[in-house]
């Protein structure tokens, strides 16, 4: 077999179709056409003398051979980036941060600046979505993932279970006079497709179907606005309405809360995990959640 370096573009080439399960959203990733991919991979499997990709599907998935060959060259990439980044003087690094658009409005950014002051040195990209996780395109360095998990390929962490109940301003709870053992049918409800009122209505031990009418919102964040605002009654995360409620922004005229079905995690590919920047998010992070309350206080 030869001992010959591999070139540089068929590395990278062999690297977007692992991260991208396929030569089509490699072809789009990379910006080259689909039969030069596919010459590439050629050439590179023949060099090596080794099998790195088998057929699943209209994709590609990586053999034995090929994921440790991809974790190793991908590192080898990230290495040599550094290395780039220190001999040119440019003692900044990147940290690119992916996450849910409602956690990055309400949790995250409230709290980065944090983070930029202890760490001047490294600049930070937030990239807020609401599609699920997906760190094998290569466009984020982390993510803090919202949901329930297991995360084949990644390193995944949890950080924190999270808790639902119903949140509105003050004026808004006295309008509709609302407090523990009394119930209102006639309440505007405002929540979310993935988060219904029936979690929190079998947990308070109310009988009344989900709403068919009202504010739906794909957004969370958008809840809370609503809510402060005095437009109804919000389903939302504690991990989000933390901050407004010890404002005073909003209230909880309930005592009941239910268990969210979906979690928060630190996600990140392997091959990142021990880089500095990651490393230090990854330790900053972790110590945000260690002093956030997790127990849910109840309404006065």
């Amino acid at each position: 077999m030869s001992t010959r370096l591999p070139s540089l573009n068929a590395l990278r080439v062999f690297v977007a179709v692992a991260n991208h399960g396929g030569v089509s959203r490699a072809s789009e990733a990379i910006n080259l056409t689909h039969s030069a991919i596919s010459h590439q991979i050629r050439l590179l499997q023949e060099e090596l003398g080794v099998t790195l990709f088998n057929k699943a599907g209209r994709g590609l998935s990586l053999t034995g051979e090929g994921r440790r060959f991809a974790e190793r060259v991908e590192a080898a990439f990230a290495e040599i980036e550094n290395a780039a980044q220190e001999i040119s003087g440019n003692s900044h690094k990147r940290l690119r941060i992916s996450t849910i658009s409602s956690f990055a409005a309400c949790w995250l950014l409230p709290r980065l600046g944090d983070f930029i002051a202890s760490c001047p040195d490294i600049d930070v990209d937030v990239q807020s979505t609401n599609k699920p996780t997906d760190l094998a395109s290569g466009d984020a360095d982390v993510s803090i993932g919202f949901g329930t998990g297991p995360y084949p390929g990644l390193f995944s962490e949890l950080l924190l279970r999270d808790w639902l109940f119903p949140v509105c301003s003050p004026d808004f709870a006295s309008q509709y006079r609302l407090h523990d053992g009394v119930w209102c049918d006639d309440v505007p409800l405002m929540h979310s497709s993935y988060e219904p009122w029936s979690l929190w209505f079998a947990a308070a031990g109310i009988k009344a179907r989900e709403p068919e009418h009202g504010i739906m919102f794909d957004n969370s964040a958008l809840i809370l606005q609503a809510a402060v605002k005095g437009q109804g009654l919000g389903l939302v995360r504690h991990s989000l309405a933390h901050d407004d409620l010890v404002s005073g922004r909003l209230v909880r005229p309930f005592s009941a809360y239910a268990e969210s079905p979906m979690s928060y995690f630190f996600l990140c590919r392997m091959e990142k995990l021990n880089t500095g920047p990651v490393v230090r998010f990854r330790q900053w992070i972790e110590q945000q959640f260690a002093s956030f309350p997790t127990r849910v206080v109840c309404p006065e």
